[in-house]
C-alpha cells in the first residue's frame, strides 16, 4: 500500500464519512446533525473538514440520484448478491462524489475505496467495490 501520511487528513476524513454515512442511513438523525456531531466529537484528530463537509453534503443532498446510479452500474449478479451492503454503498457514495467534486486522479479513488472496503466492510467486498468503481469512474 502507498504511503498515505502526506494525505492523512483526506484519508481520516473519507473514513469518517464512512461513519458518517452510516449514521445517516438509519435515518434517526439529519444530515446537519450528524456533522456538527462529527466536528465536535473528533475535533482532536487531522481532518480535512472542508472536504468532509463538502462530499457529506453533496451525498445527502443527492443521495436517491447517487444510489440510482450505483444500483444501474453495479453487476451484483457477477458477484453472487441480491443487493448493495450499506457499508459498501457508503464507500461508493464517497468516491462517487469525490470524483464529482474534486480533481483527484482515478487511481487513488479506486485505491482508497478498496482500502475503505478492507477496513469497514466483509471479506470479500473490496473486489466488489473496485469492479464497481471502475465502471462508475469511467462513465
Amino acid at each position: 500500500m502507498k504511503n498515505l501520511s502526506q494525505f492523512k487528513e483526506k484519508v481520516n476524513a473519507r473514513e469518517l464519512l464512512v461513519q458518517a454515512l452510516y449514521e445517516f442511513s438509519f435515518g434517526h438523525n439529519n444530515a446537519k446533525a450528524i456533522e456538527d456531531s462529527f466536528r465536535k466529537d473528533f475535533r482532536k484528530t487531522k481532518i480535512d473538514y472542508i472536504f468532509f463537509r463538502n462530499i457529506f453534503g453533496h451525498i445527502t443532498k443527492n443521495i436517491s440520484d447517487q444510489k440510482k446510479i450505483i444500483s444501474e452500474i453495479s453487476e451484483l449478479e457477477m458477484f453472487g448478491i441480491k443487493s448493495v451492503g450499506t457499508m459498501e454503498e457508503n464507500i461508493l457514495l464517497i468516491i462517487q462524489a469525490e470524483s464529482e467534486l474534486e480533481k483527484t486522479p482515478r487511481e487513488i479513488l479506486i485505491d482508497e475505496g478498496v482500502r475503505l472496503s478492507k477496513k469497514f466492510c466483509s471479506e470479500n467486498s473490496y473486489k466488489f467495490i473496485n469492479a464497481t468503481l471502475e465502471k462508475i469512474l469511467k462513465s
